[in-house]
């Protein structure tokens, strides 16, 4: 959340000429519930249609850029989906994610407690898993566009 999934899948697909595949875009397409209604489902229901968003892109043929929701690392299966792709981590400095993040859009507006404590502990969690997946991990910068081109140089590599 916030670390500029779809900013950078969109800059990185346009360099590649591959095509982009949003999270609550193809979640929305999944479950006939637009991004609000998304936005307001109980988080164990989310979370089931991110883990079947995963499942079903990792299926496609690639190439492609895809984002995923961060919460596919909390769920056993989703691991494995995840290392058998050419997963990419973006990772920012926790301050800059809280910084980010916001209060709206889907997985923002269902968060119980302090907005700052949750995502501090979903990143001391979920990070050395997304280090343990991911076979590249970029620290990302102050400009997307340079982010995109680094990611790009890996995949073309």
């Amino acid at each position: 959340m916030g670390s500029g999934k779809s900013t950078i899948g969109k800059l990185l697909a346009r360099e590649l000429g591959w095509p982009y595949i949003d999270n609550d875009a193809e979640m929305a397409a999944l479950t006939g519930l637009n991004e609000g209604e998304l936005a307001q489902l109980p988080m164990p229901e989310l979370h089931r249609f991110e883990t079947q968003y995963l499942e079903n892109i990792s299926k496609r043929p690639a190439p492609f850029v895809a984002a995923a929701a961060a919460s596919v690392v909390d769920y056993l299966a989703n691991i494995e989906i995840l290392k058998s792709v050419t997963s990419i981590y973006l990772r920012i400095p926790l301050a800059q994610i809280v910084e980010r993040a916001g209060t709206k859009g889907v997985g923002r507006t269902n968060i119980e407690g302090d907005l700052k404590t949750v995502l501090i502990e979903r990143f001391l969690r979920r990070d050395p898993i997304y280090r343990e997946v991911s076979k590249y991990i970029i620290d990302l910068g102050a400009i997307p566009h340079l982010d995109a081109k680094k990611i790009s140089s890996f995949l073309k590599n």
